[in-house]
């Protein structure tokens, strides 16, 4: 059975739970897996909840929330890099073991994910588990063996036996809904989009910070790219489409923020065009900081194509950006086209003359811009923490009938 929601009206709050979430990735890395962990945490302690994080210890790392439990890590990758747990140490088990919680919740399938699943089975607890990333998109990780057919069709098995785990399936978007369905996934699926903090992108509190930082005009229009700086993020694709494009909008700049395994290589890149000085990398940006940088933008773009649910388009759309993207089911309902911005085939000359169509029209600029932000106000983060507060509660009764039911049936076999 299979069970789409988008925008179901949540269910008034019902009373405090003690909530497990296990993740493999978290502060102090910034993706939209441990962004949009943060957001939900705190949102449903706001809601009156005790939520306790499970995650990969950090070397040098110190949290500065209570509720996070670091777990014994090796380092495997070292551009970005990236820790993964290592399970069955006594102290962290045991410590595990000990604690009660009323809902598990994983946020991937590596180890942590494997924790809270052997927890939930122990302890005869309702697991949710939240599909956040395509592992076959992601193969390339893996070091020497990744790009290989038999890992791609080990990473879809995998894909399915780890999803099928859970009791209920979480999807941020219809993509990995299909996706789930393409890969022969049996548990009930709930589409639940990402949400965010939308007040704090409706303004900014510095303007002009960044152009100010990058000695530009205020009318120097600006093409953004917020995000990881990786392979799969196709930022190249972004570089050959500003170079085509640069003379006829001689007064535009293309802008990275992010950092990631592709840096050097994308600076390199950026350095053998015609149009290096206007091309910029900030690196990381402080979270703070963001609504500032998307508020000096003009335009926000993205070429990749393995989005689940980009975090980072919600807040462009919440800052009032129009977008222009390689076309990608991922941004359905962030990205309308000819209303707030345009979707392209992975195609240089094509979204390159889009951008310059887009940007040679203020009238239209402006009113796409206005039509992100009306379109944002349904990925708030109070929708998104209501409507999972309310399948938890959905997923604990359930257990505690399948409980009830087991019980009751072992007495009569007497």
């Amino acid at each position: 059975m299979i069970e789409t929601t988008t925008e179901s009206a949540p269910k008034p709050h019902l009373g405090s739970l003690r909530i497990g979430l296990f993740t493999d990735t978290y502060a102090p890395q910034v993706n939209g897996v441990s962004i949009s962990l943060q957001l939900v945490s705190e949102g449903l302690q706001r809601r009156g909840h005790q939520v306790t994080i499970f995650a990969p210890k950090f070397p040098g790392y110190t949290d500065d929330q209570p509720g996070v439990v670091r777990l014994p890590s090796l380092k495997y990758l070292n551009d970005p890099p990236i820790y993964v747990a290592v399970l069955g140490t006594p102290r962290s088990t045991w410590s595990l073991s000990r604690k009660h919680f009323d809902v598990l919740h994983a946020h991937s399938p590596l180890t942590v994910g494997l924790l809270a699943y052997l927890t939930a089975s122990t302890k005869n607890l309702p697991l949710i588990y939240t599909y956040h990333t395509s592992i076959t998109d992601y193969t390339h990780y893996l070091k020497v063996i990744g790009g290989t057919g038999v890992i791609r069709h080990a990473a879809r098995w995998f894909s399915a036996t780890s999803t099928n785990l859970g009791d209920q399936i979480v999807v941020p978007s219809p993509k990995f809904h299909h996706l789930l369905l393409e890969q022969k996934v049996t548990k009930p699926i709930q589409v639940i989009p990402n949400g965010i903090d939308l007040s704090n992108f409706k303004a900014a509190k510095n303007p002009g910070s960044f152009r100010n930082r990058l000695g530009l005009k205020p009318d120097a229009p600006i093409l953004l790219s917020v995000g990881r700086v990786d392979p799969e993020k196709h930022l190249d694709f972004l570089i050959d489409a500003f170079a085509r494009m640069a003379d006829q909008i001689p007064e535009a700049h293309l802008v990275f923020a992010g950092d990631g395994s592709s840096r050097k290589k994308l600076e390199e890149h950026a350095a053998a065009t015609a149009v290096s000085d206007r091309i910029h990398f900030l690196g990381m940006v402080n979270r703070a900081d963001l609504p500032d940088l998307l508020h000096d933008a003009t335009v926000f773009l993205s070429a990749s194509i393995t989005e689940v649910h980009p975090i980072s388009i919600i807040e462009a759309i919440a800052s009032g950006l129009p977008l222009v993207a390689v076309r990608d089911e991922a941004f359905e309902g962030m990205i309308v086209e000819n209303e707030n911005g345009y979707l392209t085939p992975m195609d240089v000359g094509v979204f390159s003359d889009t951008l310059v169509k887009l940007l040679s029209d203020p009238e239209r600029l402006a009113r796409y811009g206005k039509r992100s932000m009306e379109l944002s106000e349904k990925f708030s983060i109070e929708a998104q923490v209501m409507t999972l507060e309310n399948l938890y509660f959905e997923a604990i009764l359930q257990n505690w009938r399948g409980s009830f039911v087991s019980r009751i049936s072992a007495r009569l076999k007497f």
